[in-house]
C-alpha cells in the first residue's frame, strides 16, 4: 500500500469515527415551557354570578417592564445585566398570563362586580382599573422578586377622572434557584397586588 493510499484510508477511518460519535451523541434536551401557577386553587370558592345591575369594572392589561416581555424567561443578574434561564421559555406571552391571573383573583375579591378585562363591548364601565408593575425584577442571586405597583382607579367618561391612586413596593422571596420558583413569586405578587386593588375599587366614589 503506497503512502497516498494509506493517507486516504486513514482519512476515511477518521470520517467514519466522527460520524459514529455524532450518531451516539445524546439529543439536545427538549425546551422547558413555563407557565404561571394559577393564582386561585381548586379549594377557592368561585363568587356567585353578579346581578344584571352590578357595577362594571374595566380592568386594563397589567403593564410590566418591556425588557421582561419575551419568550425566554429572563431575570436580573445584576443592576445592569439581564440574563435568561437556559432552554426555558414562557408557554404564553408573560404579560397576558399576568393580566389573566390578576383578573381571576380580582373577580373572586369583588363578587358584587362585573369585570371586563379586554373589551367591555357595549357595556359602559362604572370604573376603570390600571395597574403598572414597573419595575418587576427577579434577582436570581438573592432569590427574590422586587417590584413596585402603581394602582389607579378612574371614573368613566371621555376624560376619566382619577379617583384613587396607590403605589406600593414589594419584595418576595422565591425560596429556590429555579425558573419555576420565579414564576411562583410572580403569582404571589399578583395575589398581593389584587388584595390592595380590590378595596380601592370598593371604596372609590361612583
Amino acid at each position: 500500500m503506497n503512502v497516498s493510499t494509506r493517507r486516504g484510508a486513514r482519512a476515511l477511518l477518521i470520517s467514519l469515527l466522527v460520524s459514529l460519535l455524532g450518531a451516539c451523541a445524546s439529543p439536545s434536551p427538549a425546551p422547558v415551557l413555563l407557565t404561571l401557577p394559577p393564582a386561585l386553587t381548586a379549594a377557592t370558592l368561585a363568587p356567585p354570578a353578579p346581578a344584571a345591575s352590578a357595577p362594571i369594572l374595566a380592568v386594563r392589561r397589567v403593564a410590566i417592564p418591556e425588557y421582561m416581555v419575551a419568550r425566554r424567561v429572563r431575570y436580573r443578574a445584576d443592576a445592569a445585566t439581564l440574563a435568561e434561564w437556559p432552554n426555558t421559555y414562557w408557554a404564553e406571552r408573560i404579560e397576558i398570563g399576568v393580566s389573566r391571573e390578576f383578573v381571576s383573583v380580582l373577580r373572586q375579591q369583588l363578587p358584587g362586580w362585573t369585570l371586563c378585562d379586554t373589551n367591555c363591548g357595549d357595556q359602559v364601565p362604572t370604573l376603570t382599573l390600571n395597574v403598572d408593575l414597573v419595575p418587576m425584577d427577579y434577582l436570581r442571586g438573592a432569590q427574590k422578586l422586587t417590584a413596585r405597583a402603581r394602582i389607579v382607579v378612574s371614573g368613566s367618561g371621555a376624560v376619566p377622572k382619577v379617583l384613587q391612586t396607590v403605589e406600593k413596593a414589594y419584595e418576595l422571596p422565591s425560596g429556590a434557584d429555579t425558573a419555576q420558583a420565579q414564576a411562583q413569586a410572580i403569582t404571589e405578587l399578583i395575589r398581593q397586588v389584587a388584595a390592595v386593588a380590590a378595596p380601592l375599587v370598593r371604596s372609590a366614589p361612583r
